[in-house]
């Protein structure tokens, strides 16, 4: 009888879990239907733009993206559609205004300079950008710089201190569980840092080197957009961080970074005047989405097209989604742009810090063949395009990167860790084993490289690292010698590339557009279309409900989740790598 109860209420909860899971997918069809039709907004509105969230290269279709069963509040945008909003506001006469929202903006610089050149554009028109937060990060305090007034609440505050970049190290801790890292990195790629948390206990001086370079870069472009907007001097934002200045947010205001401190209901007050409605009559917001859907679709039924190809996230093989890059489903996405005739040109978008060597060149292959079929490629880099990402596209006709892109980090390594003190004296764990050869079993966990399998691993490391050399060389026309000099593994930001040759020009991804537009000999009568097709939202409908490990781990770690997370992206390590491999915080 008690294995029948238990039966039936295992049955029975079943059911309800079926009941609940089903109910939601309709009211997440329901809200994905609605969000798609709804276009209409008021006349005289002001469009919402919310930059407080993480800001991923395009958005991720997700009816269910508002449930959040851990309560994080942490939701997600994409530039590609932000972007498209702004131009679509801009152009639109129901829109008199923006109301930015980006006191604590979670994106990357280069992300962030795209929005700040688009609202710049937007200004253009005549219209108003009114920002207001209660609290300003120094990235919030760039983006929002651009607009007419800025507001920051009373007892808010602004942080001005500077820029840095936190390199974790593991070698003690390996050392203490009995792992030992087996580290093999081109011969001189001295700057390839990927692998020094596993080697060292301190940065390295060639790693100073580049990311004092990288962050002064950086900072000269925060320090310089901020001053012209707010008419202060480059030079007196450096001081006033190196002296902590900015204490409150009346200091801010005194020192003309913000116009003034408020209240929600002055800004709001405010508003209202620039609107010229009454004091009690609620305020015509319009959200991104709307506005977006809203846009005049130019071209969209001609024949002649541009894609653009999305691709964000380490490089892995297989078939990877919309945050992570799949050699299988990028070279696809190129593939399926080569094949279709009304496709002219690709624009190759790449946020990426690199990864699997093998995957990356599947990829650059198509991108490859894309040219050799006549149609031009360009590729055009966000935050980061370092290491395979910039294998990927190295051989592209054009290469557009932002002032604060991080690129560059031509290199190559191989790791992987063995524990064999773990697991014979910690553990009591002891292998062996039957082989036909001396080292058939070469990698093998409980015993280290010998130095003829050093030696072999160190060949085919510096075989890679040739074959990269040599399609920067070719596919930037320049000197091999040279390229070996700047890489090493060595980034750059944007401005230092354009410099050397490893970028044609800065810019943003319509600039991208527009240089692929002439390149394939377009006039202004095309269509865009994006690639690869996006994940099916419902394929996520787990993760949108908490049931993903993912989730569960964020909310159990905290803070402790990043490091986490580096543990597990060292899990998907296979074969050589051609990595960034160090986690850059520019806040």
């Amino acid at each position: 009888m008690k294995q029948f109860f238990k039966m039936f209420f295992a049955a029975f909860l079943a059911g309800v879990s079926m009941l609940f899971i089903g109910f939601l997918l309709v009211v997440g069809i329901v809200a994905s239907f609605s969000a798609k039709s709804e276009t209409k907004f008021e006349d005289n509105s002001v469009m919402r733009l919310n930059l407080n969230m993480i800001i991923n290269e395009r958005s991720i279709d997700n009816p269910f993206a508002n449930i959040d069963p851990f309560g994080s509040n942490q939701t997600s945008g994409g530039l590609y559609e932000i972007i498209e909003a702004i131009e679509a506001a801009k152009n639109d006469d129901r829109i008199k205004g923006i109301y930015l929202q980006s006191g604590i903006s979670m994106a990357g610089m280069a992300t962030l300079k795209e929005i700040r050149d688009a609202l710049i554009d937007f200004k253009s028109s005549g219209k108003f950008i009114i920002s207001y937060s209660e609290i300003y990060s120094q990235k919030g305090l760039y983006i929002s710089s651009v607009a007419d007034s800025i507001f920051v609440a009373p007892e808010g505050g602004l942080e001005w201190t500077g820029l840095s970049s936190t390199v974790p190290f593991y070698v003690k801790m390996l050392a203490k569980i009995g792992v030992k890292p087996q580290v093999i990195r081109a011969s001189n790629n001295r700057f390839k840092s990927a692998v020094e948390p596993f080697l060292e206990e301190s940065i390295s001086e060639s790693n100073r080197e580049q990311l004092s370079l990288l962050l002064n870069d950086i900072w000269n472009e925060m320090t310089s957009a901020i001053a012209a907007s707010r008419n202060i001097s480059a030079d007196s934002l450096k001081l006033w961080a190196n002296d902590l200045r900015i204490t409150t947010a009346a200091t801010a205001a005194e020192l003309g970074l913000v116009t003034r401190t408020a209240y929600q209901d002055e800004v709001d007050a405010l508003l209202r005047d620039l609107l010229d409605i009454k004091e009690d009559d609620s305020i015509p917001f319009a959200s991104v989405s709307t506005v977006r859907a809203s846009k005049d679709k130019k071209g969209k039924f001609l024949g002649d097209r541009i894609a653009i190809v999305f691709a964000q996230g380490d490089i892995n093989s297989g078939t990877g989604d919309d945050l992570s890059i799949g050699s299988e489903r990028i070279a696809q996405a190129l593939r399926k742009a080569r094949r279709d005739e009304k496709v002219k040109a690709v624009v190759f978008r790449i946020n990426s810090p690199g990864g699997s060597t093998l995957a990356s060149d599947v990829i650059m292959r198509e991108v490859q063949l894309l040219r050799e079929a006549g149609k031009p490629v360009v590729a055009s880099y966000g935050n980061l395009a370092a290491s395979g990402g910039y294998y990927i596209s190295c051989i592209a006709d054009k290469i557009v990167a932002q002032p604060t892109t991080i690129t560059g980090s031509i290199g190559v390594f191989g790791l992987f860790f063995t524990a064999e003190e773990l697991l014979n004296d910690k553990v009591g764990i002891r292998y062996d084993r039957v082989k036909t050869s001396k080292h058939a079993d070469m990698g093998s966990i409980d015993r280290d490289l010998t130095e003829a399998e050093r030696k072999y691993f160190q060949n085919m490391v510096d075989y890679f690292y040739g074959r990269f050399l040599g399609l920067v060389a070719t596919g930037r026309n320049l000197d091999s010698l040279f390229v070996d000099e700047v890489g090493q593994g060595r980034v750059w930001t944007g401005v230092q590339a354009l410099e050397l040759g490893l970028v044609d020009t800065l810019g943003s991804l319509q600039t991208a557009v527009e240089i692929a537009r002439d390149l394939a000999g377009l006039g202004e009568d095309y269509r865009i279309t994006t690639l690869p097709e996006k994940v099916d939202p419902f394929q996520e409908l787990l993760k949108s409900f908490g049931m993903d490990e993912e989730a569960r781990m964020k909310k159990r770690l905290g803070i402790l989740y990043p490091y986490y997370e580096k543990f597990q992206t060292l899990e998907k390590v296979k074969g050589y790598q051609s990595h960034i491999g160090m986690d850059i915080i520019i806040e």
